[in-house]
């Protein structure tokens, strides 16, 4: 079975858990075990929502950024918050395959959402 784990930044400011809640329901139509977690701030963390996915029986977890470009976070941040080694995690004794996405990146659909921001503002 596989799980998707978001993976947001956080911040002190509530509206992170809304938009990572919002975000999880929107993906639950298409997969069955979706969870999010933050880098920091926020609660539950990247590990325990890992943990959380690999309770209900998972055995291949793709995380999924919500960042438009790698970085620090990306590249080095998410692993060890996570405790990925060798793109596996061990949960009670069983071995879960963790595999990473590519950040949002470039994408003219991000950008059509973009002009509808601007337009809305103006």
């Amino acid at each position: 079975m596989i799980g998707v784990l978001l993976a947001l930044h956080g911040s002190r400011i509530d509206e992170w858990s809304d938009i990572a809640e919002k975000y999880k329901d929107l993906l639950t139509s298409y997969f069955d075990f979706v969870e999010y977690g933050f880098l920091e701030f926020n609660k539950p963390t990247l590990r325990e929502a890992t943990e959380s996915l690999a309770s209900k029986g998972v055995d291949k977890i793709v995380v999924v950024p919500l960042l438009f470009a790698a970085g620090m976070h990306f590249y080095r941040d998410i692993p060890k918050l996570i405790g990925i080694e060798n793109n596996k995690i061990i949960f009670s004794n069983k071995q879960i395959e963790i595999r990473i996405t590519k950040p949002i990146g470039v994408d003219k659909r991000i950008a059509d959402i973009l002009r509808e921001r601007i337009e809305e503002t103006l």
